[in-house]
């Protein structure tokens, strides 16, 4: 599944995306084309888990849950390998469903990892990545 990026900036997003008002992301450039490698639901509020390359150095992120509203969706077809978990009831705290690798979607310490940046975490994503951008 790929994306394009149509807009950085929190106005352009709902209030349950949870970006303060005035807020912009300088590592997303306007056009740019991205792999997704995870589809994430938090609040009823759908998020897309993606490595963003920028030149800037302190801009080039780790893989990050972004909010749908900045995106459109350029190529539809989802890896074969992925897998859908229900994980509960949709809250603010929680991720509720997920779509991804099979990590990610079953292992709630993998997904915890990414977000803390952990090496082995964020070793496996870069195994997952290279095998879905093939």
């Amino acid at each position: 599944m790929k994306v394009k990026c149509i807009s950085n900036k929190s106005d352009s997003l709902s209030t349950k995306a949870g970006y303060p008002i005035n807020y912009q992301c300088e590592s997303l450039i306007i056009g740019a084309t991205f792999n997704v490698y995870s589809i994430g639901h938090w609040d009823n509020y759908m998020f897309y888990l993606l490595k963003v390359d920028h030149q800037d150095p302190d801009l080039n992120l780790d893989p990050v849950w972004f909010p749908y509203e900045w995106f459109e969706v350029i190529d539809q077809k989802i890896p074969n390998s992925w897998y859908f978990n229900f994980i509960g009831e949709p809250n603010r705290e929680q991720i509720s469903t997920i779509l991804g690798y099979k990590e990610i979607a079953f292992n709630f310490d993998h997904h915890v990892g990414l977000m803390e940046r952990e090496k082995f975490h964020l070793d496996l994503f870069y195994k997952m990545k290279a095998e879905i951008d093939n």
